[in-house]
């Protein structure tokens, strides 16, 4: 990512996993925001757009089953921004990524993170939410030409 692009949510009950974010994040894009209570999800997403919402798996202590954040996944699928969700967590395994990506998230990453792979992942995933945007602006304007 060389320049800012994006809008970035990043939810996770761990301040020092935001705080981290934030300042790794604040160089490479145009807004990073970070709350650390899902329970705050759909109020923040009725006020802001954003491009990806990073989510944590996890919610409740000693919780490692990442079930709290495929029930927020669902429970947002249908915010009016279309943002991208990419879970994050520290118990993840290749049945929970496979549970991610069929369940909508578009990717997957463990913590502790890469740098470099993570900002590579925000970038295609800021990317597949433009794309997604143009294809609906497409689709209603082409719907618009056919009405009679």
């Amino acid at each position: 990512m060389s320049e800012k692009v994006g809008k970035v949510l990043a939810i996770d009950d761990n301040e020092d996993i935001l705080f981290a974010l934030k300042l790794l994040l604040k160089q490479h894009v145009e807004k990073i925001d970070t709350i650390n209570n899902p329970n705050l999800i759909p109020e923040t997403l009725a006020n802001e757009d954003y491009d990806v919402i990073l989510l944590d798996m996890n919610f409740t202590r000693d919780a490692i089953s990442g079930q709290e954040g495929f029930d927020w996944l669902q429970k947002n699928s249908g915010n009016r921004s279309k943002a991208v969700v990419v879970f994050i967590t520290a118990y993840g395994d290749a049945e929970k990524a496979v549970k991610a990506i069929k369940s909508g998230a578009t990717d997957f990453v463990l913590k502790p993170w890469q740098n470099e792979k993570l900002l590579a992942t925000l970038s295609a995933s800021v990317k597949l939410k433009r794309s997604r945007m143009e294809a609906d602006s497409l689709r209603s304007d082409t719907g618009a030409l056919c009405m009679p």
